[in-house]
């Protein structure tokens, strides 16, 4: 069976039905145009050059402005306050600002109370998720402005000019109208787009004398031999329920996804019953975690604990990371990342699975900002090249050091001594963990404590379709 390449991405805005795709829905491969877009020293150059430090500078002799801000992102539990944290100190004494944040407590709930009223915080960081009908539907209600006119006014220098260098980045920045809603993640060209993979327990292989399969057929006769010689009656389990990778195996996606130009909806395809046949009879089988469409990610983890699951889907950063550390309970566990699996030997995998090089996670300014220039200062800032070390980085000499030209994080963040994560001491000096900036692959290689997870960005990108 042949299947078109497929191109799919997470989608980073609402889907109209009517009949054209808003900003997030491009369909195709994600994969950086290494000739469309500049590497990153030659950006950095450019984003100098670019850099607001003039403009800050003369704003320092005006009253210092308070900017409320929106934010129910928490990575950081050392301090209650986001503002407390010596990132958005920074930001402050940089962009000559003060940032009061708002109770956000409610979550989604407060924030789609506010929307539309005229009581909204100047800022708000968000998830699109989260944002009422997603930040494109914000942006047409009035609730947030384009931020169009303050970029061709100079107050976004720096994130017009990195636009302006990557015009693949750019093509996802704005809508159809051509409109900016807001300053989102980005990740840099030559950042690792693919975070999650199927995992096996490679101990269970060598033992068995098995090879890491590559088929959905192969994978079928591992199950099988997991179950009777391991006892597994949940070999195949997926973390958060989400079993979506699996079915582009078959060459579709679930939900709306664009193929050659034409959207298209999984469900309905004849593909999508060959997946479920497969499913059936895995469950049949007992080689199918019975729970995964239901359980929560404790009961997932309990299951890797108890030796019931020996080939799991779940993330780089997340589950790949917390499975090592069960080795302290069963040393000889050692689940490793593989292929996603195709349904022909040698063919390639017929979906892309990485993700858009910009999150769907950003800042917007508020219809009801008194000072948008000032707001628009805070969202820039972070583009430049100062704002870029910050924001992936955190304060040299205390998160970061420079060795042999690069920034490398201190102890203190690797080897925390109260005993956080590395993304948890970084998130009180740097923006990590999902802000707005330009994220560097130097930072995100060095948040991954483990060669594992360092290891699964290759395996887990190396089946991309050509």
């Amino acid at each position: 069976m042949h299947f078109n390449k497929i191109k799919y991405r997470r989608t980073l805005m609402s889907l109209l039905l009517a009949g054209s795709m808003v900003m997030g829905l491009a369909g195709c491969s994600n994969s950086a145009d290494k000739n469309e877009t500049e590497n990153n020293s030659q950006v950095m150059e450019k984003e100098q050059e670019e850099d607001n430090g003039a403009a800050v500078a003369s704003e320092a002799s005006e009253e210092r402005p308070t900017l409320t801000m929106w934010s129910t992102w928490r990575c950081n539990e050392q301090v209650s306050d986001p503002g407390d944290t010596a990132f958005y100190q920074a930001i402050e004494e940089a962009c000559n600002v003060n940032l009061k944040f708002v109770d956000s407590s409610g979550g989604k709930d407060s924030l789609s109370i506010l929307m539309g009223t005229d009581d909204l915080p100047d800022i708000i960081y968000e998830w699109d998720g989260n944002v009422p009908g997603g930040v494109q539907k914000a942006l047409a209600d009035g609730s947030i402005i384009a931020l169009n006119d303050l970029m061709d006014a100079g107050y976004l220098p720096n994130f017009k000019s990195y636009l302006e260098s990557d015009p693949e980045v750019d093509k996802l920045c704005r809508n159809d109208d051509g409109l900016y809603a807001w300053t989102p993640m980005i990740r840099l060209a030559d950042s690792p787009l693919v975070f999650s993979g199927n995992m096996i327990r490679q101990d269970w292989l060598d033992e068995l004398g098995l090879e890491i399969p590559t088929t959905v057929e192969e994978m079928e006769q591992v199950l099988l031999a997991f179950k009777e010689k391991k006892g597994c009656d949940a070999g195949y389990s997926v973390a958060y329920k989400d079993y979506s990778k699996f079915v582009m195996s078959y060459g579709i996606c679930e939900n709306f996804y664009v193929e050659n130009d034409k959207v298209k909806y999984g469900f309905i395809e004849p593909s999508y019953k060959d997946f479920l046949t497969t499913f059936n009879r895995w469950y049949e089988n007992g080689i199918l975690d019975p729970d995964a469409f239901a359980q929560d990610i404790d009961a997932f983890y309990a299951k890797i604990a108890s030796e019931k699951t020996g080939l799991v889907w779940g993330n780089t950063g997340g589950e790949l990371g917390k499975i090592e550390t069960m080795k302290a309970d069963n040393p000889n566990m050692n689940f490793v990342p593989i292929p996603y699996p195709t349904l022909k030997e040698g063919e390639d995998f017929p979906v892309d699975v990485s993700n858009y090089r910009v999150n769907n996670v950003g800042m917007m300014i508020s219809a009801t900002c008194e000072n948008p220039e000032a707001a628009a200062r805070v969202l820039d800032y972070v583009y430049g090249e100062e704002g870029h070390v910050l924001a992936n980085f955190g304060q040299e000499g205390i998160s970061y050091e420079m060795k042999d030209g690069e920034p490398v994080f201190t102890e203190l963040i690797t080897n925390n001594p109260n005993g956080l994560s590395i993304q948890q001491a970084l998130s009180f000096y740097a923006g990590s963990n999902n802000k707005p900036f330009l994220c560097d692959r130097r930072m995100m290689m060095q948040t991954y404590a483990l060669q594992v997870q360092k290891d699964s960005l290759d395996v887990w990108s190396t089946p991309m379709p050509k």
